[in-house]
């Protein structure tokens, strides 16, 4: 299972048979390439190169597109059989008996075009020799790891943009998905303009603590209302203690076991404190809670216009009621929170009490007509108010996957590679993936004919 991103890859070999895990291995998705006397480009790892100086650090996926295709392909072969390599170590006949029967899935991105999607299965088949492809979109890896979700919108937050996917009927509407050019490092940018004397890697490292966290507008208003207020409690008074008479370690003892029995959340805290790569204590008062406004109202603005063009009122209710978030930046205390907070505030429509009522009185009298006449059609009349969203729900995570429960879902459609899998590739059928066969017959094109 390959999951390939702008920054990193995750990568996994084999299934476990009890449970699902996260995923085994988490790659650069970085390759280098050095041009030899003949002009021609040769790839691999840092290492290979002797001269590093004209070794050329190549990205070649940037915001989830493929921006170089045969620095991609490389990169699969680099890391398959570098992990290929690693496990049939100690058993090298095993490696050349299993290679090719070892099925690959690849999620891959909206943005990879039918030609780049078509090499990638000829690389595939015919360099790497793998005898069983299946090209799985974000989108449904996603939908998969919510058991199957007909209907749905998943939000795909990356480094450095965001993507906004409707899925209707099980099919990804790519002529509808939007990308917004903000992603997690614009949280980053935010935080430097209110934290200038961190640098970018204390401001990332700040970013990924415990102690940053996104606070809904309530909160805000009660941790300021409170500003000032408790600034003195808990603070160390050495002339009392002094003037005590009392052993001073006694009294820093009691001092440090009331703050533990205190328990003080990070949100009511002035001032809190994390340590950066060298082992620095960094303290940062109230911007630590700051920095995700901008992205929040972006997203949830895109999202409004996707979902207005969803003409159908039913799909567009369970839409707006199965919302998946992925991206490590969704892994943010109170981030899920704030947003669906934000998709409240912009898009709910609530119906007009008299309304609501006339329209109730309507179906109540409609159903007494019927209920006096037994040759009428007895069904109950629609109480539904026809407008959407009246209701804004996240998709509920399975917790039946304990490691994954521990691991977080911010790396969800890797969980639902896993799912399609297990569910694909032990079927005695083979109409849900490419095989050797099928490749044989109708070569790269072969891929369209996969339906799920």
């Amino acid at each position: 299972m390959i999951y390939p991103r702008s920054g990193s890859t995750l990568v996994q070999f084999g299934l476990n048979d009890e449970t699902f895990m996260p995923p085994t291995f988490e790659i650069p998705t970085v390759i280098y390439r050095k041009k030899d006397n003949a002009g021609n480009f040769n790839y691999g790892p840092k290492e290979q190169f002797g001269d590093l100086e004209t070794v050329e650090e190549v990205k070649p996926i940037q915001k989830g597109a493929i921006v170089d295709l045969e620095a991609f392909l490389h990169f699969l072969k680099l890391f398959y059989a570098s992990i290929l390599a690693d496990k049939y170590s100690s058993n090298t006949s095993a490696f050349d008996d299993d290679l090719a029967n070892i099925p690959v899935l690849l999620v891959t991105h909206h943005t990879w075009s039918q030609l780049q999607l078509e090499m990638i299965t000829k690389f595939v088949f015919e360099n790497l020799e793998i005898n069983n492809l299946l090209l799985l979109p974000l989108s449904l890896a996603s939908t998969f790891a919510m058991v199957s979700l007909q209907n749905s919108l998943v939000i795909d937050i990356g480094t450095t943009h965001t993507d906004i996917i409707p899925v209707v009927d099980y099919t990804p509407m790519e002529h509808l998905t939007s990308t917004i050019n903000l992603g997690g490092d614009s949280i980053n940018t935010e935080l430097a303009k209110k934290l200038p004397q961190l640098t970018e890697t204390q401001i990332e490292t700040l970013k990924r603590s415990t102690i940053f966290e996104v606070l809904s507008a309530d909160a805000r208003e009660i941790l300021d209302t409170n500003d000032g207020e408790e600034m003195d409690e808990g603070a160390l008074d050495v002339a009392a203690i002094v003037t005590s008479g009392r052993d001073t370690r006694e009294v820093l003892e009691e001092r440090e076991r009331k703050k533990k029995q205190r328990n003080v959340k990070n949100a009511e805290l002035d001032t809190n404190s994390f340590y950066d790569d060298d082992g620095q204590e960094i303290t940062v008062g109230k911007q630590r809670f700051e920095g995700t406004e901008k992205l929040i109202e972006s997203i949830s603005h895109r999202v409004g216009n996707v979902l207005a063009h969803i003409h159908d009122k039913a799909k567009a209710r369970h839409i707006w009621e199965n919302i998946i978030v992925v991206g490590g930046t969704s892994s943010i205390v109170g981030f899920r929170e704030a947003l669906i907070a934000q998709l409240y505030k912009d898009h709910i429509i609530m119906e007009p009490e008299e309304e609501r009522q006339d329209r109730e009185d309507a179906a109540k009298a409609s159903l007494s007509s019927k209920k006096k006449n037994k040759f009428l059609d007895n069904t109950l009349p629609t109480t539904e108010y026809i407008q959407v969203p009246t209701s804004i729900k996240f998709a509920k995570y399975p917790d039946y996957f304990p490691e994954w429960k521990k691991h977080g879902y911010s790396e969800i459609p890797f969980l639902g590679a896993q799912i399609v899998c297990k569910q694909v590739f032990t079927h005695p059928k083979d109409t849900f993936y490419i095989t050797r066969e099928r490749y044989d017959e109708k070569g790269p094109a072969a891929i369209w004919d996969i339906v799920f």
